[in-house]
């Protein structure tokens, strides 16, 4: 069904941006349904631009509250923008512009976009398209995502959706974490609060699959962030995320869709088999030069048990529990390691 979001293709746009053309058809990112373009602007600069479709409002059993939900999310996520370029976040994609166009005459005609940085390709097609990916440069990519991750909760902004399709990658060299659709900001009021994991449920962390809800924002949302950061780690050396690796190694009677106990009594089988999928992990990296200090890095970021998540020493008296500096500083020197040995 046309709606005007899906008809920006060559209208001149507020601040000298026109869209060339439509990149993907209609897609849900953080709950927002839009459509996205490729945009030029009047210097010859490209960019990427999403476009709100607020016609969808019109279809839901309650239209004003639709509406309202749909606004409040683009609101939440253009403001999450503004506050990533103002700190300079250099390894999460910055907002370029933001505005408005009136498409038609009708009630929604008025279509609500946001243009950010156009990357080259993601993570997943990246590594697809390449016939050999260095070490050294999955090293970077890793320490580039671990620093967005970093960089976003030093504003108390936990992410929540880190995955392949959301690591955008600059020329060959810069990776960065993108799409703020499913983010939460800790004391405001975030759109998808009200679900136990606001991004891809095929990537959620085994305490959200099982329902445990951490009254602790930090746990919760920190807690998620960390898990996703280890299972990038992951997806870079198996192809698969840590989920799936988990889960590939339990029981079926004790998946998620079959468990009618709690989270705490499906822990032991969580953890064995969280063992057997560490073992997998590392036998699939080919170079003894980083494979013990991955997986340690896995197993801290990734302990299906969140009470033991997060570095150990930053376990000591839960100070600054999830912070993930010494994994930065690990990736570095591992990146550089591995640097250095293909000169």
């Amino acid at each position: 069904m046309s709606c005007p979001a899906s008809k920006l293709r060559g209208l001149a746009l507020s601040g000298g941006w026109t869209a060339d053309k439509e990149l993907t058809g209609l897609s849900d990112t953080g709950g927002n349904f839009s459509y996205t373009y490729q945009v030029t602007h009047e210097d010859g600069r490209k960019a990427f631009l999403k476009a709100l479709d607020y016609s969808r409002a019109l279809r839901a059993p309650d239209p004003p509250a639709a509406l309202q939900a749909l606004t409040a999310a683009y609101l939440f996520e253009r403001n999450l923008l503004q506050t990533c370029k103002s700190r300079r976040m250099d390894r999460v994609v910055q907002s370029v512009d933001s505005g408005y166009v009136v498409v038609d005459q009708t009630d929604l005609g008025r279509v609500d976009y946001l243009i950010l940085e156009i990357a080259d390709s993601d993570v997943r097609s990246f590594l697809s398209a390449s016939s050999k990916i260095q070490l050294a440069w999955v090293l970077r990519s890793l320490h580039h995502i671990a620093t967005g991750i970093h960089q976003l909760h030093s504003a108390d902004i936990a992410h929540q959706d880190v995955k392949p399709s959301n690591v955008l990658v600059f020329g060959k060299a810069v990776s960065k974490v993108a799409d703020l659709g499913s983010a939460s900001l800790k004391g405001a009021s975030s759109p998808r609060d009200d679900r136990d994991f606001a991004g891809d449920p095929a990537y959620a962390p085994p305490e959200l699959l099982y329902g445990y809800r951490d009254p602790d924002w930090n746990a919760r949302r920190f807690g998620c962030d960390a898990y996703l950061l280890g299972s990038m780690i992951v997806f870079m050396f198996t192809g698969l995320n840590a989920t799936s690796l988990l889960l590939s190694k339990m029981a079926p009677d004790h998946h998620p869709r079959k468990w009618t106990g709690t989270y705490r009594e499906v822990l032991p089988y969580l953890q064995d088999a969280f063992g057997l999928a560490l073992s997998s992990f590392a036998a699939s990296i080919p170079a003894e030069l980083v494979r013990s200090d991955l997986r340690d890095m896995v197993s801290f970021l990734c302990e299906p048990d969140i009470s033991l998540r997060g570095h150990p020493r930053n376990r000591v008296g839960h100070t600054a529990r999830f912070s993930l500096e010494r994994f930065l500083s690990k990736l570095d020197l591992l990146a550089r390691k591995a640097e250095y040995s293909f000169r």
